[in-house]
C-alpha cells in the first residue's frame, strides 16, 4: 500500500518553486492505480493526519464497515435540499410542469405531516402510520407512495442512498374500493340528457364518443379538429393529455355533423372549441335533474361528467369491440383497466349471451323443430325424396340439386348409404 504526502514543484523563469498546500497520494491493496487528493493545508502534520483518515475511511468502505462518502454526505443534508435538486433534474429532463407541481406538493405534505427532515427520518413505519390516518381514496394514497418513491429511487440511482427504504411498502388495494364509484349512462338516459343539454349537447356527445376527459375537452382548439376528409378525427396534443402522449381519435358520424354546426357558429377569433359551453359540475347536475337522471343510484354509484367516459367503454363492450381495440380507443395502458374499471357490467347483455348458448342434451321429442335442427347439426343426410324420418317429411330436392345429392350418396364400392329409422340413426348399406 502506498500512502504519502507531498507538495507540487514547478519551475518559473528557471527557478523551482514549491506549492504552499500539501496533497496526498495513496494506493490501497487491490487497487491498480494511484489516487491523488488535495489536503487543503500547508501544515505537514495536519496533512499527514488528513491523508491517514481518508485512507482509513476508504478501507472501511471497501470492507462494508462504512457507507460511501456520497451516502454519508447525503445523510447529513436536509431532505428539502434533495427534493429541490430532484425537481430541478425533472425540469431539465423536460417533464410536464403539472407532474412536477403535483409531486412537489405531495412530497412536501408528507415531509410536514410525517416529520421528515433528513433521510434517516423516512422509514416504512412512519409512512404506514401516516397512511393509516388518511381518508383519501386508495388511488390517491398510491399516488403519494409513488411520488416519494420516485424521489428515493432517484437518490438511489445517483448513489445518495444505498437503497430505497420504502421499496417493500405495498400499495393499497384499489379495485372495488373506489371512494367515488361511477356508472355508465343507459341509452335512454343519454337521449334524455342530450335532449335537455341545449348548446352543451356537442360537449356531451364529444365526451361519450371520444372518451376525452373534461380537462382535455376544455383544451381543444380549432386546429385540433379535422372534420373534412373521408375519416374525420381529432388530434389531441400531448401537452393536454393525462399520459402526456399525443392521440389521434376517429370521430363518429353523429359527432362530426354536430361538431361542424358548432364550429360554424363560433365567434371569429375564438380558439377554444368549447369556450362558453363547457359545463361546470353544478351545471351538469342541473342537466341531470332536468333529464330525470339521479346523480346517485340505489347502489351509491355516481353519474358525473367522467361517467361519460365509462359510457364509452361500456358501449364498446356492448358492440363486441375487441379488448385490445377498446384499450386503444380509451387510451389505457392496460386492458384490465378498460374491462374492469371503466366497463359497467350492469349494462352488458349477460342474459342474452346465456340464451345464445347451444342446447347440450338430446331433445326429449325428436318430432319437434329442435329435434330436426339437432339432426342437421349432426350432419345426417336428409335429402332422400319422398321419405320420412321419425315422422318428419324429408326435404324434396329436384333437378340438378337432387341429382348431385344422389351422386354424393354413392360410396366408392357402388353402395348406396341410406338413413334408416332406428336407435341412433345409423346408416345401413344396400345394393343398387
Amino acid at each position: 500500500m502506498i500512502c504519502m504526502i507531498y507538495r507540487r514543484k514547478r519551475t518559473i523563469n528557471g527557478k523551482v518553486e514549491m506549492a504552499r498546500l500539501y496533497r496526498g497520494r495513496y494506493r490501497l491493496d487491490g487497487d491498480t492505480k494511484i489516487t491523488e487528493i488535495p489536503l487543503h493545508t500547508p501544515d505537514k502534520r495536519v496533512a499527514q493526519q488528513r491523508l491517514e483518515q481518508h485512507v482509513r475511511e476508504k478501507q472501511m468502505e471497501a470492507t462494508g464497515i462504512l457507507p460511501p462518502t456520497a451516502v454519508r454526505k447525503a445523510a447529513q443534508s436536509p431532505l428539502l435540499e434533495h427534493l429541490t435538486q430532484y425537481l430541478a433534474d425533472l425540469q431539465a429532463l423536460k417533464r410536464d410542469d403539472q407532474y412536477i407541481y403535483e409531486l412537489k406538493n405531495r412530497v412536501g405534505r408528507m415531509m410536514k405531516e410525517c416529520g421528515w427532515k433528513q433521510l434517516k427520518d423516512i422509514t416504512p413505519e412512519s409512512f404506514q402510520t401516516w397512511r393509516a390516518k388518511q381518508t383519501l381514496s386508495p388511488k390517491t394514497l398510491n399516488e403519494y407512495l409513488g411520488s416519494i418513491s420516485s424521489l428515493l429511487n432517484w437518490m438511489e440511482k445517483h448513489e445518495r442512498i444505498p437503497r430505497n427504504p420504502l421499496q417493500h411498502v405495498q400499495k393499497v388495494q384499489a379495485h372495488g374500493r373506489q371512494v367515488r364509484p361511477r356508472r355508465a349512462f343507459t341509452d335512454d338516459e343519454m337521449q334524455r340528457l342530450l335532449g335537455v343539454a341545449g348548446k352543451r349537447k356537442v360537449v356531451y356527445l364529444t365526451a361519450v364518443y371520444t372518451g376525452l376527459r373534461r380537462s382535455e375537452l376544455a383544451a381543444l382548439e380549432r386546429p385540433d379538429l379535422h372534420l373534412e376528409g373521408a375519416k374525420p378525427f381529432i388530434n389531441v396534443r400531448a401537452s393536454t393529455t393525462k399520459n402526456h402522449q399525443q392521440a389521434v381519435i376517429a370521430l363518429h358520424p353523429e359527432l362530426v355533423s354536430e361538431m361542424r354546426d358548432h364550429v360554424a357558429e363560433l365567434p371569429a377569433g375564438t380558439s377554444r372549441v368549447f369556450a362558453g359551453v363547457m359545463p361546470t359540475m353544478t351545471r351538469f347536475k342541473m342537466d341531470l335533474k332536468a333529464a330525470g337522471i339521479p346523480f346517485l343510484n340505489a347502489a351509491g354509484q355516481r353519474a358525473d361528467f367522467h361517467s361519460l367516459r365509462h359510457t364509452l367503454a361500456t358501449n364498446l363492450a356492448r358492440a363486441g369491440t375487441a379488448p385490445r381495440v377498446a384499450m386503444e380507443i380509451m387510451r389505457h395502458s392496460d386492458m384490465r383497466l378498460t374491462a374492469k374499471t371503466y366497463t359497467d357490467a350492469g349494462l352488458l347483455p349477460v342474459a342474452d349471451a346465456v340464451l345464445k348458448l347451444p342446447f347440450l342434451s338430446k331433445p326429449k321429442d325428436t318430432s319437434t323443430q329442435i329435434g330436426t335442427q339437432n339432426l342437421f347439426r349432426e350432419g345426417h343426410d336428409l335429402s332422400t325424396t319422398g321419405k320420412t324420418l321419425a315422422g318428419i317429411p324429408l326435404l324434396d330436392l329436384s333437378g340438378n340439386e337432387q341429382l348431385g345429392r344422389e351422386n354424393d350418396s354413392l360410396d366408392k364400392t357402388g353402395q348406396n348409404l341410406e338413413m334408416v329409422r332406428g336407435t341412433g340413426f345409423e346408416p345401413v348399406t344396400s345394393r343398387v
